[in-house]
């Protein structure tokens, strides 16, 4: 399999690990978490169960998972495949496993615990974590491999290792607010009990630093010498598309507050969530490079014209 190759299939299963969160709102945000009371079958007994509209929402995420499944299986068997052969690749690809892995276990318990909300935010901290993973894999199928250098200050770099930690943070504070919320996913579910003005807070300040020190990093690198040229100005582009999605999910989140938190605007913020944690991991990888643009293999001419023509279209 070539580098090109692979990489297409990294991308494929990013985007559907990306889905499934969407998808997954879906069945908390239409009250359809309970619809099936069994876990893996729908009833007891009964495997499929559709008789009623929560029960199809629960059954369609419940199969979505097996696409998500087929799709990581790809990724980890291309990284067997590829070539010249990527040790690196072969555990990220691995990665992806043990989290799907993790989920369907963490499906199953959310269930038999009648959806309490310490498992549903679970459900979503290790969405994150799967996402970040996919993405880490699709960067680096992309870029030659061996040793890398950083290609801004130590300042710079300091602010995007904070950057990366406060996106952590929001991935907490935001299940707090929806542990918190009306949409638990049924209406029997259990919540926290905290003050929804409080958690709200909280989530709002954790955002607020989060954009300042993106401002701070943003407006240091466009200053610093070489940074704005470093990688065909592509780290500046990518701090400024990182800044718009961040400046956009603010927005979603303060509207649907001042709204009265609709089910539909919710969706939209977990898109942003996911979009979030996708870009600010990827700026933050866009900060070295390879020492060498040769990656090390078989040295065959397909391999070499595969590598190149793949490291020619990677960020840099």
């Amino acid at each position: 399999m070539s580098p090109r190759t692979y990489r297409r299939l990294a991308a494929a299963a990013l985007a559907m690990l990306a889905a499934i969160v969407v998808t997954g709102a879906a069945v908390r945000l239409t009250g359809s978490g309970l619809g099936c009371s069994d876990w893996p079958n729908c009833e007891p007994g009964e495997f499929l169960a559709v008789s009623t509209p929560n029960q199809a929402i629960e059954q369609v995420n419940r199969l979505f998972t097996g696409l998500v499944s087929l799709s990581v299986a790809a990724a980890v068997l291309g990284s067997l495949r590829r070539r010249p052969y990527r040790r690196d690749l072969v555990w990220l690809s691995l990665g992806l496993v043990a989290g799907v892995l993790g989920q369907i276990v963490l499906g199953g318990v959310t269930v038999l615990v009648d959806l309490h909300p310490l498992a549903v935010a679970g459900h979503f901290v290790l969405s994150m974590v799967l996402v970040t993973n996919a993405v880490v894999l699709l960067w680096r199928a992309g870029r030659p491999a061996g040793p890398r250098r950083v290609v801004v200050g130590r300042a710079e770099l300091w602010c995007s290792r904070a950057a990366v930690l406060l996106a952590g943070c929001l991935m907490l504070t935001g299940p707090a607010v929806t542990g918190s919320g009306p949409h638990a996913g049924d209406g029997a579910a259990p919540r926290f009990g905290w003050a929804i003005v409080d958690v709200v807070r909280v989530h709002s300040v954790n955002m607020w630093i989060f954009l300042a020190v993106l401002v701070v990093l943003q407006v240091r690198l466009a200053r610093t010498p070489g940074t704005s040229t470093a990688g065909d100005g592509r780290i500046l582009r990518r701090g400024q598309v990182l800044l718009a999605v961040v400046v956009a999910q603010g927005a979603v989140g303060y509207l649907q507050y001042a709204i009265g938190i609709p089910a539909w605007i919710v969706l939209l913020h977990i898109v942003g969530a996911t979009s979030v944690v996708a870009a600010v991991v990827w700026f933050h990888l866009g900060l070295s490079e390879a020492t060498s643009e040769a990656e090390p293999g078989p040295g065959s001419p397909t391999d070499a014209t595969a590598i190149a023509s793949v490291t020619a279209d990677a960020p840099r």
